[in-house]
């Protein structure tokens, strides 16, 4: 995955604490797991796979136009997943040198939106936006 960026787009909707106290733990921990308790969405299917987080690889030449498209489809993917639409206000950039991508996560295709640190997280961690 060389100089591959990584975008994980996230709501506080879906946590217990405000935008700026997820923001610092990002910025501090390099991933939103602040919480040792708290399951991924569909912990049941997914809880099998040791990963750390979500992300999209970028298709488009432009990080830009990618995290534009990445927003754009957010909500109508959380809806397919939760049965209702979130609107995310955390972008989280990571370097996917330091990832490591999951496969066979899904039995229709290789590769998948599942990855895990190679080390330390704040190593993997390139930027954090908020809108």
């Amino acid at each position: 995955m060389s100089n591959q960026r990584l975008i994980r787009l996230i709501s506080t909707k879906e946590h217990k604490i405000t935008q700026d106290e997820l923001v610092d733990i990002i910025k501090k921990t390099g991933t939103d797991k602040y919480d040792p308790k708290r399951k991924h969405i569909f912990y049941d299917y997914y809880g099998k796979h040791d990963f750390d987080f979500f992300a999209e690889k970028p298709t488009i030449e432009s990080l830009e136009e990618d995290i534009a498209e990445a927003i754009r489809l957010f909500p109508g993917r959380t809806k397919g997943d939760r049965g209702y639409e979130v609107i995310q206000n955390i972008i989280i950039i990571y370097n996917g040198d330091e990832c490591e991508e999951l496969d066979e996560v899904y039995d229709y295709k290789s590769g998948s939106d599942c990855f895990k640190f190679k080390s330390n997280p704040l190593k993997a961690l390139v930027e954090v936006r908020t809108n």
